[in-house]
C-alpha cells in the first residue's frame, strides 16, 4: 500500500469523491476500484498518481483510509505532507524527515494557508527527573529569551521534567510552543500531561509521525527525538545523563548542522554529566544565561554584547564566591541550603558558584553531602 495512502488518508478521500463527481452512476469507492490507474493519475496528476496507481487498491484498504480522512477532519487535525509549504521548513531539509506530520494547535482550524512553524525555533530537551536546580534555570533561561527573541517558539517532547518545565515556562512568557509526541495525535503520552497538552493546543500545538491509535513504543521515543533536533535553529540541553533520549536529540542535531547548547552542573551530580560531556568535548556551547544563546545565534530584538554583560554576570559571581569561601571550613561540611541561608542568592546562582569554585580546586563535595573548603 502506498505511503501516500497511509500517511495522508486524505488523498484517498479526494480520489473516492473524484470518483462519484466522474460518474453519477457508481458510488464514489466503486468507481475508483473501476476507474484504475488512469483515472488516479487524472485526478492527482502524473507525479503522484504514478506512485498511487502503481499500488493494488483493497476495497478494505481504501474505506480505511477513507474513515481515517473522516476522523482527521472531524478532530480538525492537520495532515501536513513532507511537500506542503506547512511542513516546518529545516526538518524538511534533513534526509529522514518523516513523509507527513499529524498537526493539531492554534492554526488547524484557520485557512490551510496560515504558516505554522517559523521565526526563531528553539528546542528544550532534558532528564525526565529533573532537580530544582534544573526547573529554575530552565525557566529562567526561557524568560530571560522571552524578552529578548522576537517571534520565539519552544519544542520539546511533552515529558516529565525539563520538557514539561520548558512547555509550561513558554506559556508563561506567552511563547508558542510545540509538543512532539512518541504516539498517535489521539494517545497523549504521559496521560498526566493530557492538562497541559490542552494548554498548549492553545498556544502552539501537538504534532507526530504517527497515525492515530499509535502507541507510545520505546522505538518512537528515539525516532521523535529527531523531529525535536531537526526542526528547529538550536537544541538547548538543559540536564542530561550522559545516556539517554537528550543525548540522542544531541546527536541528531549535530548530524544537521544544528547549534547544540548545555547547561553546566556539577560534576557529581548524574543529572549533569551528560551536559558536561557535551561541553566538555565542544559538542556543545557552555550556557549561563540568556545573552549566551541570544548572543550566539544572532538573535534578539536589541543584540546584547557579551563584554556589557559580563562586568555584572562576573562581579555578582565574584563576590557569592567569596562569601561561600569565608562560610565554609576545611573540615564541618555545609549543603547548599545552609549556604543559600548565610550568602544570599538563589538556589541557580548558588550552583553555579560552587560549580565554578570546584573546577578551580578551592571547594569539593563530601561523602555527607556537604561541601568544604580544599
Amino acid at each position: 500500500m502506498s505511503r501516500l495512502l497511509i500517511h495522508h488518508p486524505l488523498t484517498a478521500r479526494k480520489l473516492i469523491e473524484a470518483s462519484a463527481k466522474a460518474d453519477s452512476s457508481n458510488e464514489g469507492l466503486e468507481g475508483l476500484l473501476k476507474g484504475g490507474k488512469s483515472f488516479v493519475i487524472e485526478v492527482l496528476g502524473k507525479e503522484n498518481g504514478e506512485e498511487v496507481g502503481s499500488q493494488l487498491f483493497s476495497r478494505d484498504m481504501l474505506r480505511w483510509a477513507e474513515k481515517e480522512a473522516d476522523w482527521y477532519m472531524k478532530k480538525r487535525v492537520l495532515i501536513i505532507p513532507i511537500t506542503s509549504p506547512l511542513y516546518p521548513p529545516l526538518l524538511r531539509e534533513c534526509s529522514d524527515a518523516p513523509f507527513a506530520l499529524y498537526y493539531k494547535g492554534i492554526r488547524s482550524e484557520e485557512n490551510s494557508e496560515s504558516k505554522i512553524f517559523g521565526g526563531r525555533m528553539l528546542s528544550i530537551v532534558g532528564t525526565r527527573l529533573a532537580s530544582q536546580y534544573g526547573k529554575e534555570y530552565c525557566t529562567s533561561l526561557v524568560s530571560e529569551l522571552a524578552l529578548e527573541v522576537s517571534k520565539l517558539q519552544i519544542i520539546s517532547g511533552l515529558a516529565m521534567g525539563i520538557d514539561s518545565c520548558s512547555h509550561l515556562a513558554a506559556l508563561d512568557n506567552s511563547l508558542e510552543t510545540f509538543a512532539v509526541l512518541p504516539s498517535g495525535i489521539d494517545q497523549i503520552y504521559p496521560a498526566s500531561n493530557r492538562n497541559l497538552a490542552v494548554r498548549i493546543l492553545e498556544h502552539g500545538g501537538v504534532l507526530t509521525e504517527y497515525p492515530r491509535d499509535t502507541k507510545p513504543l520505546r522505538f518512537n521515543f528515539l525516532q521523535r527525538n529527531r523531529i525535536i533536533a531537526g526542526m528547529s535553529d538550536a537544541l538547548l540541553v538543559v540536564e542530561s545523563r550522559i545516556s539517554g533520549g537528550s543525548m540522542i536529540s544531541a546527536q541528531y542535531a549535530s548530524g544537521y548542522g544544528r547549534d547544540i547548547f548545555a547547561v553546566p552542573g556539577r560534576m557529581s551530580d548524574a543529572n549533569s554529566y551528560g551536559c558536561n560531556y557535551l561541553i566538555n568535548r565542544n559538542v556543545a556551547q557552555l550556557v549561563l544565561n540568556g545573552a549566551s544563546i541570544v548572543n550566539s545565534m544572532g538573535w534578539g530584538k536589541d543584540r546584547i554584547s557579551d563584554i556589557l554583560q559580563q562586568p555584572t554576570l562576573f562581579s555578582a559571581t565574584r563576590e557569592l564566591k567569596a562569601k561561600i569561601l569565608l562560610s565554609l571550613s576545611s573540615v564541618n561540611g555545609m549543603d547548599e541550603d545552609a549556604l543559600i541561608q548565610m550568602c544570599g542568592g538563589d538556589v541557580g546562582d548558588m550552583s553555579l558558584a560552587l560549580l565554578e569554585l570546584e573546577l578551580d580546586g578551592e571547594v569539593r563535595k563530601v561523602a555527607s553531602g556537604g561541601w568544604i573548603k580544599c
